[in-house]
């Protein structure tokens, strides 16, 4: 099944606006003009971009991806919302995806690959740790008053240490 997936840069909002159905597959609460406004806002810093994996027409995997530099590492390339069709998951296609990310960080001259992803969910992990990525930190999030509805989760209570799960 895998031999069939093709992998393609998206290029331009319209074209990345394609990656809606099997975004929404990944349990997010965004709602479609929520999802167009945030992506036209990540478009805009100009160092975002997107690929997509298809067998024939049909789109079955995305991620997108950044680069950036930070003092700790120099030029890096970072995988944003790793999503592969829930009916289709386990047969290869998340790993081509990231497979194509690390080739262009490569040809980019990135010194490192990473991902930031969700704490407690171990099938998520295990996929990043089979395909060569090192537990190397923590991120830490805490809710602003803007955020507070739609991150519960990361919402400071008096007298509650901020553990987060």
């Amino acid at each position: 099944m895998t031999d069939e997936v093709t992998i393609r840069e998206l290029n331009g909002l319209d074209e990345m606006l394609s990656i809606y159905p099997v975004f929404r597959q990944s349990n997010s609460h965004l709602d479609e003009a929520a999802f167009r406004e945030r992506l036209s806002a990540m478009l805009a810093q100009g160092n975002y971009r997107c690929i997509a994996a298809y067998i024939g027409d049909r789109m079955v995997g995305l991620s997108g991806f950044w680069t950036g530099i930070q003092l700790w590492c120099g030029k890096y390339i970072e995988a944003d919302h790793v999503v592969v069709d829930t009916t289709l998951r386990s047969l290869g296609t998340g790993t081509r995806l990231m497979a194509w990310i690390e080739a262009e960080g490569e040809r980019t001259g990135c010194a490192v690959f990473r991902i930031a992803m969700v704490l407690g969910k171990e099938r998520t992990r295990q996929f990043y740790v089979r395909n060569g990525f090192f537990d190397d930190g923590l991120l830490m999030v805490k809710a602003l008053s803007r955020g507070a509805a739609e991150f519960p989760e990361y919402v400071s209570r008096p007298g509650e240490p901020g553990l987060g799960v």
